[in-house]
């Protein structure tokens, strides 16, 4: 059954990840996906993640992103909640002075423009606007 919506899809599984306290979690890649986890890495809220290649043995037709998922030191996750603001049902658009701030600065917005998926702030660093993707806190 194909993926309607492949970014909720991804943060849904990180959530659901994050709730049963796994270190990774592995999903589809999509050019995507691997932007948003440039961002998400840069930011802080992951660890890291990698590509996982094409293996034989598994007959897998596409590849998958492995993501480590960034922890404190009590145990509990970095990543407090992700949402996903723009659906394929319902598109949300911003220009470039109603870029939305999530929790006054304490989280991060994820803008899909024509520089490339950007955060809030590298989006206002160029004053550009665009697809509202979500928002991480």
């Amino acid at each position: 059954m194909p993926i309607t919506d492949p970014i909720a899809n991804l943060f849904s599984s990180m959530l659901n990840a994050i709730q049963v306290n796994k270190k990774y979690v592995v999903v589809d890649s999509s050019n995507m996906r691997k932007e948003i986890l440039r961002l998400l890495e840069e930011e802080k809220y992951i660890e890291k993640y990698f590509v996982l290649e094409k293996s034989e043995e598994e007959n897998r037709k596409f590849e998958k992103i492995k993501i480590k998922i960034r922890y404190l030191e009590n145990g509990d996750s970095f990543i407090r909640g992700i949402k996903r603001v723009s659906k394929p049902g319902k598109r949300v658009y911003v220009n470039n002075s109603n870029i939305p701030v999530v929790l006054n600065h304490i989280g991060t917005a994820l803008l899909s423009t024509n520089q490339g998926i950007l955060t809030d702030a590298g989006a206002r660093k160029y004053k550009v606007g665009g697809e509202y993707l979500g928002k991480i806190w």
